[in-house]
């Protein structure tokens, strides 16, 4: 990672001095119409921000909302790829019913996708 920001620093700095080589005028990456490293730095966090950062946070606020309206009788699919029919929730778990005798206690947070609202 600091290689890759040394490169595009170095970058920065043959294009301010018009050269190909880095064999620019001395000081034409310091303050002399050049490109200031931090400028770079600047652009780098907020490609991170924008490609890495940023979708994470949403995903997460989306799956937080999802597991706040879940209500008995919702159709469920948990981390682990099992399917069943919530029966009761809790603050922090909930039982679903995957067969006619089987019910599971899960955390909320194993919850991945609601299939489908039922009626009760």
């Amino acid at each position: 990672m600091i290689n890759f920001v040394n490169f595009l620093i170095a970058q920065g700095c043959d294009l301010a001095s018009g050269s190909a080589g880095g064999q620019g005028a001395p000081g034409a990456c310091g303050g002399e119409g050049g490109f200031s490293p931090i400028i770079f730095m600047v652009l780098i966090f907020a490609v991170f921000y924008f490609l890495l950062i940023r979708p994470s946070q949403v995903q997460q606020k989306k799956h937080k909302e999802m597991l706040g309206s879940l209500q008995k009788g919702d159709r469920v699919i948990s981390s682990g790829g099992i399917h069943g029919k919530i029966t009761q929730i809790k603050d922090t778990t909930v039982k679903f019913k995957v067969d006619e005798k089987t019910e599971l206690e899960i955390e909320k947070g194993m919850i991945r996708k609601v299939l489908r609202k039922e009626d009760q």
